[in-house]
Order: C-alpha cells, then sequence, then structure tokens
C-alpha cells in the first residue's frame, strides 16, 4: 500500500519564512522520489486536518506525518496527537502514522557545526 506524505511546519505570518517548509517538502519529495506534501499548525494553507482530509478524499489509506519541529515541545507532544486523533475517529479505515520530530540528531549537530563555521569564517 503506498503512503501519502505530509511534512508539518509551524507556520508564520511571513510568507518567505513559509517558503522554508515548501523547500524542504520538495528536496524530500525529489530524495524519497514521490509526493511530499507541506501542511502549518498556524499561519499556513493547508492546516494539518486539510492537508489529510484532501489526502483522504484522494483514497489514501495510508498517511505518514512528518513534524519537521526540532524538539518535543508542546505541539509534537500534544497538539499534532489531537488533531490526529479527531480524524482518526472519523476515518477509522484510514492509518495514520506520525514520525519522530528531527531531535537531537547527528545530522542537526554537523548542521549546527556547519553553519557555525560559515559564520566564522566570513
Amino acid at each position: 500500500m503506498k503512503s501519502e506524505i505530509i511534512i508539518l511546519g509551524h507556520g508564520s505570518r511571513r510568507a518567505e519564512a513559509n517558503q522554508g517548509l515548501l523547500d524542504v517538502a520538495q528536496k524530500v519529495s525529489h530524495i524519497l522520489g514521490e509526493t511530499v506534501t507541506p501542511a502549518y499548525m498556524a499561519h499556513g494553507k493547508p492546516s494539518l486536518p486539510e492537508a489529510v482530509e484532501a489526502k483522504i478524499l484522494e483514497g489514501a489509506l495510508r498517511i505518514v506525518v512528518m513534524p519537521l519541529f526540532l524538539f518535543r515541545g508542546i505541539h509534537v507532544t500534544v497538539d499534532i496527537h489531537e488533531e490526529l486523533r479527531e480524524i482518526r475517529e472519523q476515518h477509522p479505515n484510514v492509518e495514520i502514522i506520525f514520525t519522530q520530530e528531527l531531535g537531537a540528531d547527528d545530522g542537526i549537530a554537523k548542521l549546527a557545526s556547519l553553519r557555525i563555521k560559515e559564520a566564522v569564517k566570513a
């Protein structure tokens, strides 16, 4: 069964800030060779419920939601789960998989180190 993929960002009132999520979704889509849909917790469209509902209307039976958040704050530990619980209640035949946040991963540490080195060289 094919999985539909949603990358969830926080969202911002600044359109240029929201562009970053679109760029990441496009890059992940290229890496995975699958469509990746961006969605926002706040200040952007589509919202998580809107994005999931659209996938369900397209016939999705499995949806992977990846929170593009660094750490396990209130959105990752509570808010997203509440939204997904409501969706699951409305669509019990759809499997919704919630991945881990980015976290204190070695890849994040390497990227932070690279940004620091870039700044020191500048």
